[in-house]
């Protein structure tokens, strides 16, 4: 007889903690949970397993204790289906899940007991986990009126302040939440700017939110990240997509809300950053062969403050082999190559997928001008004129 898992979100607060003498703790052969809630239950005379930032392998051991006819209770913080162990489960295969009896029992998470301790209401939030990633998505954060930022064993919600005021200094100021151990004896609430809350030292069960941006220290607004200043970016040489042309290729490009991009010959990346920043959902995934360059657009990722770019250093088109699946593929070099990778490109993009060209040489426009016309929807030739100064005169 198969056996059952049933996941008990505790919420924050100790109050819903399950009780020993809880008929579901009765039946009970495997209890899991993190050190703290486990703790709470020290006369537990079953197995107990601890879930720590690694859960993938405790997770399959108790579903095949599960399928052999075990009774498993997992203790879960906050509520289990948000960033908790919950999605884990359900993430598993079907005919996994098929194998053992499944429940979930929610609880009001982290975040709801804080902001009801502060009486704000939370509609208008954005929440993000640094639980699994180190990639902190900075742009997308300070964009949001009011974000909710889980920290972690990885990441804790202070050095997730450090890593916000560190790329946009000008941020400093805006008010934020900081909030540790929610509903334990060693809880603790800092309203503070910013840029007081990096100086404040804690653990990882925390959150940072940062609250609405307005009044007298009203912090500038992020500027779009499209078209920006070449001198905005590290670049090789005076090497990169000059603003109009990116602008130009972006609207082409017609950038879905998600799904891959490829950004092939990345150079500066600037590109494939501006679509990053554009579309925060989307994957960008750039190749350049030069290692100076790719260490160029990781600085240059960190600048823009985007985290959703991954950039692996190679050439065209055996460098994006491992590459997802695209719906879009900008190519800002290729040369000698550009045929071969175009063949590769369409090979792998997606139905109604677009590929865009920069072609900066005759050579790979004469190349673009007799590969496949049928492939061609359009040819564009942009001409940009700046005016500079010259000698004292514009």
């Amino acid at each position: 007889m198969n056996g059952e898992i049933t996941i008990i979100s505790c919420g924050a607060e100790r109050t819903y903690l399950p009780n020993v003498d809880d008929h579901r703790l009765e039946k009970t052969d495997v209890l899991a949970g993190s050190k703290r809630l486990l703790s709470e239950y020290p006369d537990f005379s079953g197995k107990k397993f601890i879930l720590g930032a690694d859960t993938t392998q405790t997770v399959e051991t108790l579903c095949d204790l599960a399928i052999q006819g075990r009774q498993v209770v997992v203790l879960a913080s906050g509520d289990a289906l948000f960033y908790g162990i919950g999605g884990t489960f359900s993430r598993l295969p079907a005919g996994r899940l098929e194998q053992f009896n499944l429940s979930i029992r929610p609880a009001p998470t982290a975040f709801q007991s804080l902001f009801a301790r502060l009486k704000l209401p939370w509609e208008k939030a954005r929440f993000f986990s640094l639980h699994q990633d180190d990639r902190i998505p900075v742009r997308e954060i300070l964009s949001a009126p009011l974000a909710v930022i889980y920290g972690g064993s990885r990441i804790n919600a202070v050095q997730a302040a450090a890593a916000l005021v560190e790329s946009f200094p000008e941020y400093g100021t805006r008010p934020a939440v900081l909030a540790e151990n929610l509903g334990f004896n060693n809880e603790r609430i800092n309203t503070a700017p910013l840029k007081d809350i990096v100086l404040i030292e804690c653990g990882p069960i925390s959150m940072l939110v940062l609250l609405e941006n307005s009044g007298k220290d009203e912090c500038p607004p992020l500027a779009l990240g499209l078209g920006l200043e070449n001198d905005f970016y590290e670049h090789e040489k005076g090497l990169i997509t000059s603003p109009e042309i990116r602008c130009a290729a972006l609207a082409k490009l017609r950038l879905p809300p998600a799904g891959v991009l490829w950004d092939i010959g990345a150079g500066s990346g600037s590109v494939g950053l501006e679509a990053a920043a554009l579309r925060p959902r989307m994957e960008v995934h750039a190749l350049e062969k030069k290692p100076q360059r790719v260490v160029q657009i990781k600085e240059n990722a960190k600048r823009l403050g985007v985290a959703n770019i991954y950039i692996q250093t190679g050439t065209a088109p055996d460098g994006f082999s491992t590459f997802p699946q695209p719906q879009r593929i900008f190519i800002g070099g290729g040369g000698e190559h550009l045929e071969k990778i175009l063949e590769a490109g369409f090979a792998a993009l997606k139905p109604d997928g677009i590929i865009v060209v920069a072609a900066i040489t005759m050579e790979a426009l004469a190349q673009l001008s007799t590969w496949r016309p049928e492939n061609c929807l359009e040819a564009v030739q942009i001409s940009v004129a700046r005016m500079t100064e010259l000698a004292g005169k514009y």
